[in-house]
């Protein structure tokens, strides 16, 4: 048993064990800190990081797609926390779809999905990096995505115990910042008669095409998956078959409310966006100029000390659940094991995974568009979700192999009946239907590019597994 396995619950380690795994990670985390977690994943002031292309896709509104693909992660919100009761491993849409359903889909939805977690650091470093730039231009741009990235890096290195201590204090910290954010805007609004004039306005709601509203809602899908990323640490939960499911929950609705509002009382303060639409600069930092306008150059200080600290929050757990990823699928050796299935023993972290993570972090952050990493992080996204979706009815309709709700005991081989077909069949069809919809309204070159990286994923998996024949040891049950 690993160096940790006295650290878990021995559910946890039943689990485990039950599926041919030995536990190594450490399992210490709770609901609040997992639900801290997914947050920071999201980060309170995840519209900044994407506010402008999701303002100039839409055609005027960036609450509609936050709140559009809310909904759609609700619905799929319900086939994740189904899965990881059935499966409490690490290694998310890897594990669910592989051993809901089929274990070479399973590897083709991990493989997709890695574009979300390799990428999504990638992100928020480039972001980083431009804010700061705003303020020290002399500083070259790679010194800064480097300092930004690596610094974050080491610190997963540490472990989950770093995030168990700090995550609460800087959920705390990032909601702060962004409440007190969404006050002085809507102060500037009503009281300074700033913007629209009016609190009650349907200026944020406008937008200029379907077609475009949709577009911005396969974007903004990309500040919610924090919740995917909460499952990516089942074998570091106490109780992972009921604490997950409900942070997961408490995660998407938070994020859901936290976006909105944001979006909504910031569209407010700048009714006449379309004459910045053409200022790259601009539409790269629109909340800060909306701080600022609101708020004056100091409060638009106060804005960028809050945005790069969530930024930084962000990073470091996307980093970690995407190390995570990777190590449940090396464990299987669907990828070389000797790598990324290593388990640093003094800290208890995949660290081979981290170092890969932050070194394409720092490669494409200097080489690609934002927009289009944007885009990539979603079609992986999109592809995992809609497999997921049909997993959870392949298991409990097809395979007939899934466990009852916990309050029924969780038994095995359970077949919904009346009601409950609503929760395994209906809720995950819906889901399945609705991502599918906004999946293919995204970004063409994004579905191109995305596509030849899940040819690759086939052509890889043929090779590995002798055209299909063979699966590594450890996923022989999930047949």
């Amino acid at each position: 048993m690993g160096l940790e396995a006295k650290n878990v619950t021995e559910e946890t380690v039943s689990a485990v064990s039950k599926f041919g795994y030995e536990q190594e990670l450490k399992g210490s985390m709770t609901v609040v800190q997992l639900t801290a977690f997914g947050l920071n994943y999201m980060l309170p002031l995840a519209p900044a990081v994407i506010f402008g292309v999701l303002l100039a896709t839409s055609g005027g509104t960036v609450a509609l797609p936050f709140l559009f693909a809310g909904i759609a992660m609700l619905l799929t919100a319900f086939s994740y926390s189904t899965m990881v009761r059935n499966y409490p491993l690490s290694g998310s849409v890897y594990s669910y779809v592989g051993r809901g359903w089929n274990a070479h889909l399973g590897f083709l939805a991990g493989w997709v999905v890695t574009l979300d977690y390799v990428l999504i650091p990638t992100i928020t470093s480039v972001s980083a990096a431009y804010m700061v730039q705003e303020y020290f231009p002399a500083v070259p741009f790679w010194v800064l995505l480097g300092v930004f990235s690596v610094g974050i890096g080491l610190l997963n290195l540490f472990g989950v115990e770093l995030m168990n201590k700090l995550g609460i204090w800087f959920l705390l910290l990032g909601e702060f910042v962004v409440w007190t954010c969404i006050l002085v805007w809507g102060k500037a609004v009503h009281m300074d008669g700033a913007g629209t004039g009016t609190l009650l306005s349907m200026q944020p709601f406008h937008f200029d095409s379907v077609s475009g509203l949709v577009a911005a809602t396969s974007l903004a899908v990309l500040s919610f998956l924090g919740f995917d990323a909460i499952t990516t640490l089942a074998e570091e939960t106490k109780e992972p078959k009921r604490d997950i499911p409900k942070a997961i929950f408490m995660c998407v609705g938070i994020g859901l409310v936290t976006m909105v509002v944001c979006s909504y009382v910031a569209m407010l303060v700048i009714p006449e966006w379309r004459t910045h639409v053409n200022d790259a600069n601009w539409m790269n930092t629109v909340l800060l100029q909306v701080s600022e306008k609101a708020g004056g150059d100091l409060f638009g200080l106060f804005f960028t000390a809050g945005f790069l600290s969530s930024l930084a929050v962000f990073n470091m757990v996307a980093t970690a659940a995407g190390a995570r990823l990777l190590y449940g699928m090396g464990r299987d050796n669907l990828l070389p094991k000797s790598i990324f299935a290593a388990v640093n023993k003094k800290f208890s972290t995949p660290h081979f995974n981290i170092i890969f993570i932050v070194a394409i972090e720092f490669i494409l952050g200097n080489t690609m568009d934002i927009n289009l990493i944007s885009n990539l992080v979603n079609y992986g996204a999109f592809f995992g979700f809609t497999a997921l979706n049909l997993s959870v009815i392949w298991l409990y309709y097809v395979k007939k192999k899934g466990e009852s709700p916990l309050k029924l005991g969780s038994q095995p081989n359970w077949l919904p009946s009346g009601l409950q077909h609503i929760r395994y069949f209906v809720l995950p069809l819906l889901g399945f239907s609705v991502i599918a919809y906004i999946w293919f309204g995204m970004d063409r070159l994004a579905l191109l590019l995305g596509t030849v990286w899940l040819a690759i994923g086939i052509a890889f998996l043929f090779s590995r597994t002798n055209g299909f024949k063979k699966l590594p040891p450890s996923l022989h049950e999930a047949e």
